[in-house]
């Protein structure tokens, strides 16, 4: 039996929805969290003429809108892919920026990685994240394993700035858990000039080196370079 082709869900963001969540959001984080502390933000500040691809560990559900509430300290155009099942019950994070991927079917996660590319492609200002891990997992699991479809779309691109994104959530002597971010430097790359296995292995060697740091920071109490941004 034939079954018809179906498409990826694509952005559609809208600048107004916008304004309506980003007060639901910073309300919804105020009451479940006492702040969230970042360290690093200029690297989504520095201009490098080149887009933006951020990665981040993914293990919580709250990661989404974390990243939502740190996009909003930058003058960048933001995107995020989400898994189709996911973006399908959060329709409305479309009009914030996210569109589908389906992980497990290569011949349509190809069309997503493609859209992926195009937007990065298109302007200097734009910052796609992407949590590459492809599901929630614990912050100490280790190695850190990445699905192939962020290096992908970095061999698509001539020159683009990957910023590895490490997350926390942690209980520190209060009633209400903290947040705590720390950015990695900006590594500007020429995709096309790079092969799959080797940079899949470096983003992942990355993000690792950063999520330890933040361990150790949080455990060691260096948190005074974290800027409090809510």
């Amino acid at each position: 039996e034939f079954i018809g082709y179906i498409e990826m869900i694509s952005a559609n963001k809208s600048k107004l929805f916008d304004l309506i969540f980003n007060l639901y959001n910073r309300n919804l984080i105020k009451r479940r969290f006492k702040g969230i502390y970042v360290y690093g933000l200029e690297s989504l500040l520095s201009r490098v003429g080149a887009p933006f691809l951020v990665y981040a560990n993914h293990s919580s559900w709250w990661d989404g809108l974390l990243a939502y509430e740190i996009s909003r300290l930058t003058s960048l155009d933001w995107y995020v892919m989400m898994e189709e099942k996911q973006l399908k019950k959060y329709f409305f994070f479309r009009w914030l920026g996210a569109f589908s991927i389906v992980r497990n079917d290569p011949k349509r996660s190809i069309e997503s990685i493609n859209y992926a590319a195009n937007l990065l492609n298109s302007k200097n200002d734009v910052a796609l994240l992407i949590f590459p891990q492809g599901k929630i997992e614990a912050n100490d699991l280790r190695p850190i394993k990445f699905e192939s479809g962020i290096a992908r779309i970095v061999l698509k691109l001539k020159k683009v700035a990957l910023v590895p994104m490490a997350c926390r959530y942690e209980f520190l002597g209060d009633f209400k858990p903290e947040i705590f971010v720390k950015l990695g430097s900006v590594k500007v790359v020429n995709g096309q000039s790079e092969k799959r296995p080797q940079l899949l292995k470096q983003m992942q060697h990355d993000l690792t080196i950063i999520l330890d740091q933040l361990k150790s920071d949080i455990c060691h109490s260096r948190l005074d370079a974290y800027q409090k941004i809510l």
